[in-house]
């Protein structure tokens, strides 16, 4: 039972759930939607397709995260800017620059939003990695090629999803903004 236990949280990012809902807004929000008259249109759901500027937006704030968190140190549990580990820098990440709420587990982070294809990748989607038999890693795409994440012997940084480490341990995407 306990090796049940332990399979289970075993990941980038295991800590305790934070007393913010573990429940991506934007994901699960599908049918926000404004009051419609008869002359006004519905606005499209946030998983529509988004616009050019809102990408250029959501790049933006990525970036600003980037620039706050670079360096930061990983730590398994960690949860700020002394040490912070992948699922949980995620999770500051969408709170604070996009006002998402997301798990801080990587598995449970792994099963929010929709799933992309990888031909489909684009910025703001969450990347997942299995570096280990029962190890996941979790990052956020800047732009086709690049990610943001923790890195376990970098600290916060920006790799290439390319690179022949990353690209050997893909594992998923999902979009939730």
């Amino acid at each position: 039972m306990l090796l049940c236990i332990l399979s289970l949280t075993i990941g980038c990012g295991v800590v305790k759930q934070s007393a913010r809902s573990p429940v991506a807004t934007a994901a699960s929000d599908t049918t926000n939607r404004e009051a419609a008259s008869d002359t006004e249109t519905v606005t499209p759901s946030p998983m529509a397709a988004v616009s050019i500027a809102s990408i250029n937006e959501a790049r933006a704030s990525l970036m600003q995260a980037y620039r706050d968190w670079k360096g930061t140190p990983y730590r398994l549990g960690g949860g700020s800017q002394s040490g912070v580990d992948c699922s949980m820098f995620i999770n500051i990440v969408f709170a604070e620059y996009f006002n998402i709420d997301l798990p801080t587990n990587t598995r449970t982070q792994l099963n929010v939003g929709a799933g992309v294809r990888r031909a489909a990748i684009k910025t703001g989607d969450l990347i997942f990695f299995r570096t280990g038999r029962k190890m996941l890693h979790v990052g956020v795409m800047l732009n086709k090629e690049e990610f943001l994440h923790a890195s376990t012997s970098k600290g916060v940084t920006i790799s290439q999803i390319s690179q022949k480490y990353w690209a050997s341990r893909y594992l998923a995407a999902r979009r939730v903004l």
